[in-house]
């Protein structure tokens, strides 16, 4: 006998075989840095309810083809995960992950609608009747544009505009990259259509945070604009109630003035892609984690080497003698090993003391000599020793700096990534930081090539011990484990997130393509 269809809402772990009749409402694409790509779909039954669900990239090729939106099927046999993604596209406490057994079977089911909105009024996000972590849909009609930038690299193409519904209140609204030039295109192809009503489907809200406003943005990839659709019911009739209130793309208020330079300000450029925190923020995540904070470097650690390390001639990973040869990570042979510096430093911003482990190039900046240089005056007046840390080190200390670095949950210390000593932009992102409770962000682990797919469980808590770990570096034995030594800010410049040095058996999905979660996933791949 056949299985029963079951309903979304019933979903939880304590089985795989669910067999669901679902129509697919959105579909999106991430592509990883090593260039590999997964699937997420949101979908809902003939009862409304939604969930998110995954294909990784192992089975794209088989499901890619198979599946659309708009359209209706019946599906069974699945890994069930729990739904902690940092943003979610649905309030469901679980995922859906598909494996090698799943079946996808294209049916008619007309009890199930073409559309379903999760919407939520401008009103209700202005007096804040919303979760953060949540993505939403947003319909609305455009009524200022304020900002156009449209540049050749998609991701940094912006435009920011006034949106309002009938409850007549306004709220800002940033579209960037591929919507942003989604937007801006209709604008110059479509004057003849008048005003502007759109459809923005797994919108992020942005709550207010110092100088930035309340403000509606996408969500990279996850996020689907749909601009005057008159097909979806809800745009046709906004459209027809706002025709007197809302001014045409050729009024003053619509003109769209690009511009094909940037004009991000130094903070936005330094703040981009990471999370603002102090370091009280930081000791509760429990993810891999981009962040900017404000601290004043207070003494150097002695950890497990000295203030330098033997690195490679071609990279900044390190080297290790085999065979007679200089050989690092990447198999790189050099003749002679290159000083870098690896310097770790103890840092407080007055509440919080957090270890920070400063990298070749941020040293060299502050202390204006290379680590080659230094070892090479030493070894002329013969004071030389290599786990005796040099008096011209400690011009780094005292000093207060913005310092944007990777939290990484199994290392004890902060690996930076790039630093600014501008009073101004240090004192702008202290007003940034974050006042509100703190949450947590999982790892999302699933595995590449069998079906045996295991996820983090649910938002784990912190133990009292946990946090003391993590928010007194004194009171922690130096236990980082690095197999090669790599200095990230050669790799990474301000504007992107941080490429680690990682096994070739772990594939990173980059933070800046992931659509609607917008963290960091693991995929374990077996060899």
């Amino acid at each position: 006998m056949a299985r029963p269809i079951e309903y979304i809402s019933s979903i939880d772990d304590s089985k795989d075989l669910w067999k669901v009749a679902v129509r697919c409402k959105h579909m999106w694409s991430v592509t990883s840095s090593q260039n590999r790509e997964h699937l997420e779909l949101i979908l809902f039954d003939s009862k409304l309810d939604l969930i998110q669900a995954i294909v990784p990239s192992y089975l794209v090729s088989k499901f890619k083809t198979q599946l659309e939106v708009g359209c209706s099927y019946v599906m069974q046999n699945f890994k069930v995960s729990s739904n902690d993604f940092s943003f979610k596209s649905t309030d469901h406490k679980f995922k859906l992950i598909f494996c090698g057994s799943t079946s996808v079977k294209k049916v008619q089911l007309s009890e199930i609608p073409l559309n379903h909105l999760k919407l939520i009024g401008i009103n209700a996000i202005i007096e804040g009747k919303y979760r953060t972590n949540l993505l939403y849909d947003i319909i609305g009609g455009v009524t200022e544009i304020s900002q156009a930038q449209i540049i050749p690299d998609n991701n940094k193409s912006k435009v920011v505009f006034s949106l309002t519904d009938l409850s007549k209140h306004h709220v800002q609204c940033t579209l960037w990259g591929k919507l942003a030039v989604q937007l801006n295109e209709y604008y110059t192809t479509h004057k003849a259509d008048g005003s502007i009503v759109l459809l923005l489907m797994n919108a992020r809200i942005k709550e207010p945070q110092g100088n930035y406003p309340l403000n509606v943005s996408n969500a990279w990839n996850g996020t689907k604009l749909l601009i005057n659709d008159l097909s979806i019911e809800e745009v046709k009739n906004l459209k027809e109630k706002l025709k007197d209130d809302l001014p045409t793309l050729s009024s003053s208020s619509m003109k769209m003035e690009t511009t094909n330079t940037s004009v991000f300000s130094d903070l936005d450029k330094f703040v981009w892609k990471a999370e603002v925190l102090s370091l009280s923020d930081i000791a509760y995540l429990q993810t891999e984690t981009t962040c900017v904070t404000v601290a004043t470097l207070e003494k150097f650690e002695c950890g497990q080497s000295g203030w330098y390390y033997d690195g490679c001639s071609e990279c900044t990973k390190s080297v290790t003698l085999k065979d007679g040869k200089f050989m690092c990570y990447s198999k790189h042979i050099s003749s002679e090993p290159v000083p870098r510096f690896k310097l770790e430093v103890l840092a407080s911003d007055g509440k919080l003391k957090y270890k920070f482990v400063f990298w070749d190039v941020d040293c060299v900046k502050l202390i204006g000599k290379s680590a080659l240089q230094m070892k090479l005056d030493l070894m002329e007046t013969g004071d030389f020793d290599p786990l005796e840390f040099p008096y011209e080190l400690d011009v780094m200390l005292k000093k207060e700096l913005a310092i944007r670095a990777v939290f990484q949950p199994n290392k004890v210390s902060l690996s930076v990534i790039g630093f600014k000593a501008d009073e101004v932009l240090r004192t702008k992102i202290k007003e940034m930081f974050k006042c509100e409770e703190h949450t947590s962000k999982i790892v999302v682990s699933t595995d590449d090539t069998r079906d045996d797919m295991h996820t983090s469980s649910c938002t784990p808590t912190i133990s009292t011990s946990e946090k003391q770990s993590h928010a007194d570096p004194q009171t922690v034995s130096d236990h980082i484990s690095i197999t090669a030594d790599y200095d990230p800010s050669v790799a990474n410049s301000a504007l992107t997130p941080s490429k680690r040095s990682i096994p070739e058996t772990v594939e990173e999905l980059d933070s800046a393509q992931l659509s609607s979660t917008k963290i960091i996933r693991d995929i374990k791949l077996e060899k």
